[in-house]
């Protein structure tokens, strides 16, 4: 089945050297915090992965999940543009309560956190897919049909791309969302993909960077992983935690 990336928090610390029986301890440490946010945030009824690369120390930490087992139905762009909003800010709500407690166990100072990234994976491409989509139909009278149906094609492979997170249920929930007025065809008349055509960035790289460093994140081949698992957290009984709605974060850009 089909698992959505529901968010990331993405850890480098550096310098940082440690015993085999350490990195061991800390992703025991890393399940235990992500599957308390993870239950707190969402509920339950989702998987934490956790995945520890050395090389100083590079932790990723994710929560995948069903989105409408989560987030509900989707009835018209108002009610998905909204639910999107609120799946990115889980997303960056998620990875802050990891980072905190995670670098504590580390024992770390500041200085040493290379890099923290609130990443709002399949969120934050659906995310993209609607401002894009928005800004197309406030400008298009001002372009040709031509470059119309253009944007429309790299519209499409954002959305094939996402797909491969989705079920069957999700995906047609996620065009019916999408259909926000008359002026723009719905998704299921987008034109195919150009060849040859992707993503035009991967979400990941919009998120600001709370610490410095690079801005890519390759798996290097050399640095091996020590510590990886997978962890169902169950569904609780109580509400998910709720936010006020004036401390809610939105998406940038």
């Amino acid at each position: 089945m089909e698992l959505a990336q529901l968010a990331q928090a993405y850890i480098h610390l550096k310098p940082y050297a440690a015993t085999e029986k350490r990195f061991t301890s800390l992703g025991r440490y890393a399940e235990l915090i992500a599957a308390e946010a993870a239950s707190d945030i969402y509920g339950g009824d989702v998987v934490v992965e956790i995945e520890l690369e050395e090389g100083s120390l590079v932790a990723r930490v994710t929560v995948v999940g069903l989105l409408l087992g989560l987030y509900g139905g989707i009835a018209d762009y108002k009610g998905f543009k909204e639910s999107v909003v609120e799946m990115c800010d889980d997303a960056r709500e998620f990875a802050v309560d990891v980072c905190g407690p995670f670098t504590k166990k580390a024992s770390v100072p500041k200085e040493e956190i290379y890099r923290f990234e609130r990443r709002l994976k399949t969120p934050g491409k659906l995310y993209r897919i609607s401002r894009r989509l928005e800004k197309l139909e406030r400008s298009a009278t001002d372009l040709s049909p031509k470059s119309v149906q253009k944007e429309l094609s790299s519209l499409r492979a954002e959305l094939d791309a996402v797909a491969a997170d989705l079920t069957t249920e999700e995906l047609a929930a996620v065009e019916k969302g999408l259909v926000r007025s008359k002026k723009m065809p719905a998704p299921s008349q987008w034109p195919a993909p150009e060849p040859r055509a992707i993503s035009r960035r991967d979400e990941d790289a919009d998120q600001p960077q709370l610490f410095g460093g690079d801005t890519k994140d390759p798996l290097n081949p050399k640095n091996r992983i020590v510590f990886r698992s997978s962890t169902f957290v169950t569904k609780k009984l109580k509400l998910r935690r709720a936010k006020p709605k004036n401390e809610q974060l939105l998406p940038e850009g």
